[in-house]
């Protein structure tokens, strides 16, 4: 076998006779040592630049295509050839290439490149022999026999990092990988430096007094009891040197002390560290590391997801684990929540992919919440700390004072972010006490911190909550903490509690949308047994602002439906809390199942238990409700009265929220009732009176964005006006306003009440399809029955289907008639008794005549009706029925 079969590089490797060395022009290339040198000086080169002159010059002269460089510099990893090109550019800058000139590497346009420089091969012992060559230093450090996922860019730039500072600590948690990330830190600055490198391994130490001792044998010296710090002070002054030390959390304060010493009397040092906490020495900098990157939500293919550094290194793990494993489409939700749930900790994603011998990725991902018994497959080689998960965050645990530890616990109840207020009840601890412990916790790396603008928010990762509960539920404290985190849950929704209208959900959902986990959490325990159920059902109604805000009426319904029952037999029946759940009950009831019977006797009894207990506002909301429910269910002069009875005791309290959802209830009403004149002309009051600042954006008696509720009603009114392009251009501005407020209850009344209509009644089939499509991607993700029944009845109107939903109200059952459905005619000539001038009751007459019933007689009697509503839209189309 020649060099020329397996190439130069593999050939001179494989037989130390060989020569290993090349040069070209002023440049040496050492292929055993990956450097590359000019004039005699190292030059500067990533390690990918690097393995691409080692391809192209292994093929001297010959074409190397692209695919084939990419295969040899990225073995494993599918890349895009923007990375080809980026890497091949900082080669030709470090072999001082001009940018239209080919001295070295030559491009063949869609073909590949080729090594054009003239080769000359040195043997080693000429090399070593050479005057111009310094001796090669001692590099004693551990080789990374897996290739490092995720952390190239990373590692470069702590490479930089380490040339200005020379002193840097890696920090993070168990199994993030620092000593991996180390280690190709200190190989990649070893070698571009030619420096000398040790790795000193602080983990199987327990006594202080030995990191000094640790350190003088991997030096090679003479570890004796007196002078021995000298020794090394001594050994360090005459050379170049890089120390690697690993493993520090528990010995921080000899390091500390140690690294300041050195550093001082040895200017030429550089020191990496690694630890689960800073040393907080002298000229220290931390970086800490983050995990690897998991895939978001919306990523739905291999292709996407292997992009995921998290899903690169569980892909190469499984491969070792089980040869025949390959990420396919249908594999990728599973992996996606394992290297989600493990929060993308590179041993715990290692872990779970050694059990892809004996389960599937769906098993693994879901045997997660028994994570401890199931990540137990470390390397037999790794430290006992290593080897399982549970022992990794054992470690850590293990070195934390008896406060750190009570309070670690006691955080195992957020299920998500935190903030130093939230900390203090749960801990029982005073403020300064828990600031202090908490900053511990950070500092050692089992709680994060992020700064969301001038605020921190911790949280502790799911794998480290998953271990601090155990200890809570051990430690026999579990009832008081779990007490208190839902005491206080309550009083961040009660404290920001606003009017019954609601506010902006944008600034509710920045304020509060990340603490649904909490809720989640704080309301399980309290209808559990043994838990708080007349806590349960305040944080219910309390939060409901939230629920509607996120757009989760479905999940927050079967809540509601707990906290109803917890209520029953109870001393909580008859008080505020249940009238307060019950309005909630209506609302969430209205956009899942609509509005049935259920809804009315939910804000009925709302209503009721408000009376009883003299609470003005919350009579308001039952009226509101029950008038909600009448309009909703096609009962348009219930509505009407229901609303003239709400505007008096409305008015009467004076506050604008309350006036102007008196008006636009009875614009509602009347537009429905086919008084479309008096419909625009309360809801101008509305407009005027939503142009003050407070009420911009905000969120309506309906629990949707009350400018979204204004639009859907005046392009409806124009449009049977026959202001035809001015109800247009509304149904536009709705459509584009819903889309930036990203809200799904309004999405959903935007485009179902005004949008999509007006755009079939126009003959815009495109825009109204384009509608239809968000409006039934969202129904179908949210589970909104109700908003989904909208969106199957426009099928028929965009002619996809012919059958409409059994389950449609009044309300949709004329909007799709309207548009063309096959409403039975019996359906038309009962709906005509009960709303004899309905907004739409020209039309149903119109059609009535259609099908051959008294068809003159019902034409002329729709064109009066219509032309007393001032409806030119119905007007015109009896004209072209006659």
């Amino acid at each position: 076998m020649s060099a020329s079969t397996i190439g130069l590089r593999d050939f001179c490797l494989m037989n130390l006779l060989v020569p290993d060395v090349i040069s070209f022009d002023n440049f040496v290339l050492s292929l055993r040592e990956r450097t590359l040198s000019e004039n005699g000086q190292p030059v500067r080169i990533g390690s990918r630049a690097l393995d691409i002159l080692f391809a192209l010059v292994e093929r001297e002269g010959e074409l190397v295509t692209r695919a084939e460089l990419m295969a040899k510099v990225w073995p494993d990893t599918t890349v895009d050839e923007n990375a080809l090109r980026v890497h091949l550019s900082g080669l030709r800058k470090a072999l001082g290439e001009k940018p239209d000139t080919n001295r070295f590497i030559l491009n063949e346009a869609g073909r590949g490149y080729r090594f054009i420089g003239k080769i000359r091969q040195i043997a080693s012992s000429e090399a070593s022999a050479s005057s111009d060559n310094p001796p090669q230093p001692e590099v004693h450090l551990p080789k990374n026999l897996g290739r490092v996922i995720g952390r190239e860019e990373i590692t470069s730039g702590l490479v930089k990092l380490l040339d200005e500072r020379r002193f840097l600590t890696i920090v993070g948690p168990g199994g993030i990988g620092k000593t991996t990330v180390a280690i190709a830190v200190a190989q990649d600055y070893a070698a571009r430096h030619r420096t000398s490198a040790y790795f000193i391994d602080l983990a199987p130490l327990s006594d202080p007094a030995l990191v000094t001792t640790a350190l003088a044998t991997q030096l090679g010296l003479a570890a004796s009891v007196t002078g021995v710090e000298q020794a090394i002070l001594n050994c360090l002054r005459s050379e170049r040197a890089l120390l690697l030390f690993d493993n520090c959390e528990h010995l921080v304060e000899a390091v500390a002390a140690l690294t300041e010493t050195i550093l001082q009397g040895a200017p030429d040092l550089v020191l990496l560290v690694t630890s689960r906490e800073p040393l907080r020495a002298e000229a220290e900098w931390v970086f800490r590391l983050p995990s690897l990157e998991a895939p978001v939500e919306d990523v739905k293919t291999a292709q996407d997801a292997i992009r995921y550094s998290a899903v690169q290194l569980f892909c190469e793990r499984a491969k070792a684990s089980y040869h025949e494993f390959e990420l396919l489409d249908a594999d990728v939700s599973a992996v996606k929540r394992i290297c989600r749930q493990l929060d993308g900790i590179p041993l715990a994603i290692e872990m779970a992919a050694a059990r892809m011998d004996s389960l599937d990725a769906s098993d693994i991902a879901a045997r997660l919440d028994d994570r401890f018994s199931l990540l137990t497959k470390g390397r037999r080689t790794a430290l006992p700390r290593q080897k399982t998960l549970r022992a990794t965050l054992e470690w850590s645990h293990d070195f934390l004072s008896d406060r750190e530890r009570s309070v670690f616990r006691s955080l195992s109840v957020f299920r998500t972010y935190f903030q130093l207020d939230a900390v203090i009840p749960v801990s029982g601890l005073p403020e300064a006490e828990a600031m202090e412990t908490l900053t511990g916790l950070v500092s050692k790396s089992l709680v994060t911190m992020d700064r969301n603008g001038r605020s921190s928010l911790y949280r502790l990762l799911d794998t480290t909550r998953f271990y601090a509960e155990e200890r809570l539920i051990e430690s026999g404290e579990e009832s008081r903490v779990r007490h208190a985190h839902a005491v206080h849950t309550l009083a961040l929704f009660t404290a920001d509690r606003v009017a019954w209208d609601g506010n902006d959900p944008r600034q509710s959902l920045a304020q509060h949308g990340w603490r649904v986990d909490d809720l989640r959490a704080a309301l399980d325990w309290c209808f559990a047994n043994g838990g708080d159920a007349r806590l349960g059902v305040e944080l219910a109604s309390a939060s409901a602002a939230l629920w509607f805000h996120l757009s989760l009426p479905d999940e927050y319904l079967s809540l509601l439906r707990r906290a109803i029952r917890a209520v029953e037999g109870t001393d909580i029946a008859g008080t505020h809390a249940e009238a307060e759940l019950m309005a909630a009950y209506g609302h969430a009831l209205w956009h899942t199942e609509g509005p049935g019977e259920e809804m009315r006797a939910a804000f009925q009894r709302a209503m009721e238990i408000a009376k009883a207990c003299d609470d003005e506002p919350g009579v308001l909301r039952g009226a509101w409700g029950l008038w909600a429910q009448a309009i909703l269910a096609g009962d348009y002069s219930r509505s009407l009265s229901l609303a003239e009875n709400f505007k008096v005791p409305a008015y009467e309290t004076g506050e604008v929220a309350h006036i102007l959802t008196a008006d636009h209830m009875l614009a509602l009403s009347h537009h429905f009732m086919g008084h479309q004149a008096e419909a625009l002309k309360l809801l101008h009051q509305v407009i005027a009176g939503d142009q003050t600042p407070d009420r911009t954006n905000h969120t309506n008696h309906a629990q949707v964005d009350g400018k979204t509720a204004v639009l859907s009603l005046l392009m409806r009114i124009l449009w049977l006006q026959g202001a035809y392009d001015d109800a247009l251009q509304t149904a536009l501005d709705c459509a584009a306003h819903v889309k930036d407020l990203r809200h799904d209850l309004t999405t959903c009344y935007g485009l179902a009440i005004g949008c999509i209509p007006i755009a079939i009644w126009a003959g815009k089939l495109d825009l109204a399809t384009e509608w239809h499509a968000m409006l039934a991607e969202t129904t179908a993700r949210k589970g909104m029955r109700h908003w989904e029944v909208w969106a199957l009845g426009f099928d028929i109107g965009l002619a996809k289907k012919q059958m409409l939903p059994t389950d449609s109200t009044a309300m949709q059952m004329e909007v799709f008639a309207t548009l063309g459905a096959p409403v039975p005619n019996d359906w038309l000539q009962n709906r005509l008794v009960v709303e004899q001038e309905s907004w739409c009751a020209p039309e149903m007459m119109r059609r009535l005549a259609l099908s051959g019933r008294e068809t003159s007689k019902t034409l002329e009697i729709a064109q009066g009706l219509a032309q007393a509503q001032g409806a030119a839209f119905w007007v015109s189309r009896l004209e072209g029925t006659s």
